[in-house]
């Protein structure tokens, strides 16, 4: 996915807004813009946090949508990190999907993304999953309210990285 500087601003817009229509509170001042932060390197960045909504089922939980885009060509970006989360206190659960320290997990197992899963909280059975890539921001919110609104999976039965 690459996007010009005007459409990497567009993009976090449209995130907002769909985290919005999801439910999802931001932690937003009333005024306060969203905003796309600018490296010294040129690289730009942004993280969304908020709560989703607590309900009748289903206790409030933490959402964080980061991002970090690379320059490519003269007004282009790439997307080259990124950190979804979810953490749910009351059912004591995280669920992350991540791509950062390239080399590093090239390196240790051969892919550039990975997951987390803990439940309890700080308690995993793997410190890290093997998961596709998280095409976009848009498909990274599915996938956390896919996670907040069913049952806390078995951590255990999911892929390991070290035993792949």
């Amino acid at each position: 996915m690459r996007l010009t500087s005007a459409g990497l601003d567009d993009y976090v817009v449209d995130l907002a807004e769909l985290a919005e229509r999801y439910g999802i509170t931001l932690a937003l001042s009333d005024g306060e813009a969203l905003t796309v932060e600018i490296e010294a390197s040129g690289s730009r960045r942004f993280t969304l946090w908020g709560t989703f909504p607590a309900g009748r089922h289903s206790p409030s939980a933490n959402f964080e949508l980061a991002e970090k885009w690379r320059p490519v060509g003269q007004d282009g970006y790439e997307r080259s990190a990124y950190r979804y989360e979810l953490l749910e206190r009351e059912r004591d659960f995280r669920r992350a999907f991540h791509r950062h320290d390239e080399e590093f997990f090239v390196r240790r197992y051969g892919v550039v993304v990975h997951e987390h899963c803990e439940v309890p909280v700080g308690a995993a059975p793997f410190a890290h999953l093997f998961g596709p890539p998280v095409r976009d921001g848009y498909r990274a919110i599915e996938l956390l309210m896919s996670a907040w609104v069913a049952d806390p999976p078995d951590c255990a039965s999911l892929p390991c990285l070290d035993q792949i």
